[in-house]
């Protein structure tokens, strides 16, 4: 279960380019409740989401990153799928409740509400990827902005997320409000990010889409 875990919050950032230190330098956002407000307007038009995917994950105990690519399928309110295609096959989704993984042909199932941090994760990952964190318990954020995007700066104040995630930073476009990259740094000081492109939203998206067998 540890390892099921583990891969929940890596593929988080998640749920998602390289390590992002932008030559526009980030500074205090100034208007906090303003870009509140903007973002829950946009949450309330979004239905779902399609896009394709670009990881990054760097590794301690490897000199190279890791890049994978893949698609992803979003539907309110608690619907998600991640399909690696490349450089390796691999799904993850999260389908009312449930944690579906497939590798190498596998699929193990497991019940997010029946463990504490594979709720934090499944909600994280849902909620990170509409942008939907502001009113987030498990975490403190700080808001900050630059001249393309605005940055919340998430940092747990759960315990047990705190064994497994230093930061959660949700990057979100200034010119539609919409989520376009999310990073996570492991307490190991590994950190995985995702950046999220060729968005779709409120596309018809079946459920059954998000089964995995």
């Amino acid at each position: 279960m540890n390892k099921v875990i583990g891969i929940g919050c890596l593929v988080l950032v998640a749920m998602l380019t390289s390590f992002v230190f932008d030559s526009d330098p980030y500074v205090a956002m100034k208007d906090v409740a303003g870009f509140k407000t903007k973002l829950n307007q946009k949450n309330q038009t979004i239905t779902s989401m399609k896009c394709d995917f670009i990881q990054e994950k760097s590794l301690s105990f490897m000199a190279q990153k890791v890049i994978s690519k893949g698609n992803m399928k979003f539907k309110k309110p608690d619907m998600m799928k991640l399909e690696y295609t490349t450089p390796f096959q691999y799904i993850m989704s999260l389908y009312k409740g449930k944690v579906v993984i497939k590798d190498n042909g596998k699929v193990n199932k497991y019940d997010a509400k029946s463990n504490k941090l594979f709720k934090y994760v499944n909600d994280l990952m849902i909620n990170a990827v509409q942008g939907n964190v502001l009113d987030s318990k498990e975490f403190a954020i700080v808001f900050k902005e630059n001249s393309k995007f605005f940055l919340m700066e998430m940092t747990p104040v759960d315990a047990a997320m705190k064994e497994y995630v230093n930061k959660v930073n949700v990057y979100v476009s200034k010119t539609d409000f919409g989520v376009v990259k999310v990073e996570m740094t492991e307490k190991s000081g590994d950190y995985t990010l995702i950046s999220f492109i060729n968005r779709v939203y409120n596309t018809p998206i079946k459920d059954e889409e998000f089964i995995v067998q």
